[in-house]
């Protein structure tokens, strides 16, 4: 990861993955409210990687609410709640399981898989910056095939061995725990040095969460030492140690998905 952050291109990679991928959370309505934090966003994962790695018996209730429970991400009652209104929004369907009717199972629909590959090529856009990717990685805009690869194989590397993105980073979890605190902190992170104009009432808008909301966010992360907000003033000025975690995490998600089409498609020069 250190090798991303201390790439010479690194710096415009950043900028372009916080504001593509935040630009992609907030445009579709369905998104903004059923990913809006580390369980939410998980959840989805999960249904589409089970129904990648396991097309007959796909995503059911048990299924899905175990690994969930045991990585701590969602109780079992938040995650029947979230199913429900995926399956209200149109992003989920509960069909017949195939060869048992008495079972039913979860899988995405084609509106939902369409998001995420929006997601996954706002990623892969950031990537690029680094240097290039195969043509095989930048497939015609309906196909949705890569990401649920790639999803699928993120929710099976978790299972085999728990890991996460923000292993080992606990201001990062912090934050994704809270509602949309996955979207400040790519405003945090997006910045080019330690002093950043967090305007709330504007995010809190974009956010659809109230200003205290954001404020409340802030002041805890001032608690921890992870930055300093600045009196009658809408400057917050990251700590070095918080900034770098920052960076660290974009840089570990690009070079994860790096070395996914690394590994599928051939070398993405990075150089």
């Amino acid at each position: 990861m250190a090798a991303i952050a201390a790439h010479p291109r690194f710096r415009a990679a950043k900028s372009r993955f916080c504001r593509d991928v935040s630009a992609g959370r907030l445009h579709e309505l369905f998104r903004h409210t059923l990913s809006a934090d580390t369980g939410s966003f998980a959840l989805g994962v999960a249904i589409i990687g089970m129904n990648r790695l396991y097309p007959v018996d796909g995503a059911s209730m048990k299924l899905i609410t175990g690994p969930l429970g045991a990585a701590g991400f969602a109780s079992a009652t938040r995650v029947r709640a979230l199913l429900d209104m995926m399956v209200h929004a149109g992003v989920i369907a509960l069909v017949p399981h195939p060869a048992d009717r008495r079972r039913r199972k979860y899988v995405p629909t084609p509106l939902y898989l369409e998001a995420q590959r929006g997601w996954f090529d706002a990623v892969l856009g950031a990537v690029a910056e680094l240097g290039g990717l195969p043509q095989a990685a930048r497939p015609p805009a309906p196909d949705t095939s890569l990401v649920e690869r790639y999803l699928a194989g993120v929710m099976l590397r978790h299972l085999i061995d728990g890991f996460t993105l923000m292993e080992g980073m606990p201001a990062v979890e912090v934050f994704m725990a809270r509602r949309h605190g996955y979207l400040l902190l790519l405003e945090l992170a997006a910045q080019r040095d330690r002093h950043v104009e967090i305007a709330r009432a504007r995010l809190a808008d974009r956010y659809r969460v109230s200003s205290a909301h954001i404020a409340g966010m802030l002041a805890a992360a001032e608690q921890e030492g992870w930055l300093q907000r600045h009196e009658h003033s809408s400057a917050v000025e990251l700590s070095p140690a918080f900034a770098a975690t920052l960076d660290e995490w974009i840089a570990r998600e690009l070079a994860i998905v790096a070395m996914w089409v690394e590994q599928k498609f051939g070398n993405p020069s990075l150089n």
